[in-house]
């Protein structure tokens, strides 16, 4: 059985697509920025002030925002056992029973984690090297598992319609 996720056509594939841009970008920009400050630090005896900083702020948004990828794509840690016992509409159904719970969590740790960031705004918390508030790498932990929440609706909703739509029946392709 083959699980088709997401459309790679349409607004979600250009959604995942410009995702997947953006966080490249994001991910060269943090090398040439660690690379600029190893250069200063052992050639000039000057490091960036607040690179580290934004390295590990940057490396958070990366990883929060590359879960909605992964997930869009269903890419994530499985256990492949599980996927070759189930097939056609168990297969099915077991997709759908993980992005249902893939849902909950992810709403659930989002759902914390704007308390946390309420309160961090509240208290104006900032970074020690260069004050950024922190509430933006707080954000996102948030934002990152909101969008995984929703992605992981939206397959829901997609294998809901495979298992209980006109055309569902038998092994095939979903």
């Amino acid at each position: 059985m083959t699980v088709q996720p997401a459309t790679r056509h349409g607004f979600l594939g250009v959604g995942r697509a410009a995702l997947r841009w953006a966080l490249g970008l994001l991910l060269i920009a943090m090398v040439l920025l660690n690379v600029a400050n190893a250069a200063g630090r052992y050639l000039f005896g000057h490091a960036i002030t607040g690179a580290d900083e934004v390295l590990v702020f940057s490396m958070v948004w990366l990883v929060f925002a590359g879960v909605v990828l992964v997930t869009a794509e269903g890419r994530h840690l499985r256990l492949d056992l599980a996927a070759t016992l189930f097939a056609g509409r168990f297969g099915a159904a077991r997709a759908l029973l993980i992005n249902l719970i893939i849902a909950a969590l992810c709403f659930y740790v989002a759902l914390q984690s704007w308390e946390i960031i309420g309160r961090l705004g509240q208290i104006g918390q900032r970074s020690m090297a260069l004050g950024i508030p922190m509430v933006v790498p707080h954000a996102a932990i948030a934002i990152g598992l909101a969008a995984t929440a929703l992605v992981a609706l939206l397959l829901a909703f997609g294998q809901v319609r495979r298992l209980f739509g006109p055309n569902s029946g038998g092994d095939r392709e979903i």
